[in-house]
């Protein structure tokens, strides 16, 4: 990362506390994304430019378990494995929706119980992205 990107990643990271918080803009499982050729992941080019090298076939893992976080002192490398049981101890790990839990999704969106999807999201235990693409039709598209 040269300088002047640097200075363009810094403006978007808030280091009032332990961690570096993201503040640009966020993918859809709420990890912070920069463009630069293409969207990168900010925590691993935070990695990237305090620590070098990811090594092939291993991630960039969280410490503070905050995904939002991009202190290189949080960071670390680690296998997909190490990740899926950090997610598995963490209670991170998507959660398999039902039909019928679907279906019910659908009805309180369009009743409008609750315009947020934040709301329905805590009430089925899923991310609110999730529920977006239940409700909009992007995900479990046989179930009418």
């Amino acid at each position: 990362m040269d300088e002047a990107t640097l200075a363009r990643f810094m403006t978007k990271v808030d280091r009032t506390g332990e961690c570096w918080l993201w503040t640009g803009g966020k993918n859809r499982d709420g990890y912070g994304v920069m463009k630069m050729n293409n969207m990168k992941l900010t925590h691993r080019l935070s990695f990237l430019y305090h620590h070098g090298k990811v090594p092939v076939d291993c991630v960039v893992r969280h410490k503070c378990r905050n995904r939002h976080c991009v202190n290189p002192e949080h960071l670390e490398v680690g296998t997909q494995s190490d990740n899926m049981k950090d997610r598995i101890r963490d209670g991170t790990m998507p959660v398999k929706l039902t039909a019928d839990q679907v279906t019910q999704i659908r009805i309180l969106a369009e009743i409008g119980i609750d315009r947020r999807y934040e709301t329905l999201a805590e009430l089925f235990g899923v991310s609110s992205s999730t529920i977006k693409d239940v409700v909009r039709r992007r995900g479990w598209k046989h179930i009418p």
